[in-house]
């Protein structure tokens, strides 16, 4: 280019460069006026620094809704954060919780398509991750009044007790040694929920302990894949991505397990629906959820269930259930076995209401007020899912004045909310008095506690959960006295988490149960 091209060139370069000032100088302003109103919407706050191609993603740890919680602190209720190509917000405040869940439900009843999720949940046709729509509202509408009424969670009472006997009778032949009541829960849960949902055990009958069935391995491995973060999510428009690190290809291997092994489950079912035809097996009147959802399939229905809709709406009341229940029974064990006086309490109440084994049932829940504030004590210091599932806005909205554009992610921090000293009095302490007398319960109006979401997209499988943590709680407490090993005292108990689809300890929780003298109490 000779000397008068680039002299031209420069002075272009100048009169852009002068023109971009002028613009930024001459834009209206986005701040505040002196009343705190503000003139046109402006972005939430954002943290730096932000980095090219990830954006905020080297500021998250293992231990996600610690790092945003950290962040509200420093930049506010809401923030925006860039996790690689996918613009998020998180919200940490009642205020703007209700705005989100309540006020504009509506725009952010939508799911982003994870990719664990497209390939586990038969393309997102499960209730949890479907988009909002026709098929989701029909979905939810089948999961409300036939999988999960109060009237079927009734219905599995009888499963929920056997169940606990096995435990029970396990404990028993342990009483006096240091058991792993991580392992236990989470063998309850899944067992639980297994039978309520396919009809069968999570382990094999007759089989060595440990030993697992092909069941059990498959849905092991899907738990596994749906619970954590995975690169690819991040990266949406680079779905070599997922190649690249394995993910897809480890997904594609578990899906045709899953496949194969609810094919196999779906065909037993309609061979005892044959039998039953035939007048074969005809006192056997125990459905599970896949006979219920067998037999709503054949309805006329607004949207065709298929056979894949199936099995991802019965693999969604699994999967959501088990980690989360088992997850709260131990949290709510480690924090008894962390303070002796509410241990004490809460089995004085359970021992005055049923005063005799025979009697100790479900019908008992409704009296054991303390235990209740125990339960929710602990979820709200140890939410089961502290980041509840995250949403996405579809259109354009303005929360407390700040511009959420469609397509832009939400996370409300629940564990940030549990942990505010605005919203609770002492809220690192233990102190389940504070539900006592309280009007705030699990589906919180006043958006402090959400152990269980909110809105329209809120968990409708929390009635099923509850009843089952409290029904196992009460057995526990009843029969058995607890202690630590010995030599650990009640401040060496490590609370440390792992992040997945339920926050569960990192280490495991093991205590020393002991068969209850009949003369206590």
């Amino acid at each position: 280019m000779d000397c008068d091209g680039l002299a031209t060139h420069m002075l272009s370069l100048s009169f852009v460069f002068l023109f971009t000032i002028l613009i930024y100088i001459k834009r209206p302003c986005k701040h505040r006026h002196g009343d705190g109103s503000r003139s046109q919407p402006q972005h939430p706050p954002s943290p730096s620094p932000r980095l090219p191609l990830i954006g905020h993603l080297h500021l998250l740890s293992d231990m996600p809704h610690h790092t945003l919680a950290n962040l509200a602190y420093q930049l506010g209720p809401i923030f925006h954060v860039q996790l690689g190509q996918v613009p998020t917000i998180v919200i940490s405040s009642p205020k703007l919780a209700r705005l989100v869940l309540k006020t504009h439900d509506h725009v952010f009843a939508n799911r982003p398509q994870l990719i664990a999720a497209r390939y586990l949940s038969f393309g997102c046709s499960d209730i949890t991750f479907s988009s909002y729509g026709p098929y989701w509202r029909q979905a939810r509408k089948i999961c409300v009044t036939e999988l999960l009424s109060s009237k079927r969670v009734g219905s599995f009472q009888l499963v929920r007790e056997e169940e606990m006997a096995r435990l029970l009778g396990a404990l028993r032949s342990l009483s006096g040694s240091e058991v792993n009541m991580s392992k236990i829960f989470f063998g309850l849960a899944n067992d639980v929920l297994c039978r309520v949902a396919f009809g069968k055990r999570f382990i094999t009958e007759g089989s060595e302990e440990g030993e697992k069935s092909h069941l059990m391995r498959v849905l092991t491995e899907t738990q596994d894949l749906l619970a954590g973060f995975s690169v690819g999510d991040f990266f949406p428009r680079w779905e070599w991505v997922n190649w690249v690190t394995g993910f897809e290809r480890r997904l594609q291997n578990n899906l045709v397990s899953l496949r194969g092994v609810c094919d196999e489950i779906i065909g037993d079912h309609v061979k005892k629906r044959e039998r039953r035809i035939m007048g074969f097996d005809a006192d056997d009147d125990s459905d599970d959820l896949l006979d219920v959802l067998m037999r709503v399939q054949q309805e006329d229905l607004e949207v065709p269930i298929t056979d894949d809709n199936l099995k991802a709406l019965v693999l969604d009341m699994f999967v959501a259930g088990t980690d989360t229940t088992a997850a709260t029974l131990e949290w709510t064990m480690t924090e008894l076995a962390r303070n002796p006086r509410v241990m004490k309490k809460a089995q004085e109440e359970v021992r005055r209401n049923a005063p005799t084994s025979d009697k100790l049932g479900e019908r008992h829940l409704h009296e054991l007020h303390y235990l209740k504030a125990v339960i929710k004590e602990t979820m709200r210091l140890h939410p089961p899912v502290p980041l509840l599932v995250p949403r996405e806005s579809m259109e354009r909205c303005v929360l407390d004045g700040y511009e959420i554009p469609a397509r832009t992610r939400v996370l409300i921090n629940a564990y940030a909310l549990g942990r505010d000293s605005e919203l609770w009095d002492r809220p690192l302490e233990f102190r389940p008095e504070r539900f006592k007398g309280s009007d705030i319960d699990v589906k919180d109006q006043d958006f402090r506690f959400l152990p269980f979401g909110g809105g329209r997209r809120g968990c409708p499988g929390f009635a099923f959960g509850l009843t089952t943590v409290e029904t196992s709680l009460a057995k526990l407490l009843y029969h058995f006295n607890w202690a630590l090993p010995p030599g650990v005292k009640e401040h060496d108990v490590d609370l440390s988490e792992i992040f997945g689809l339920a926050t569960r300890k990192k280490t495991p929780l093991v205590l020393v149960p002991t068969v209850r003298q009949r003369q206590e109490f």
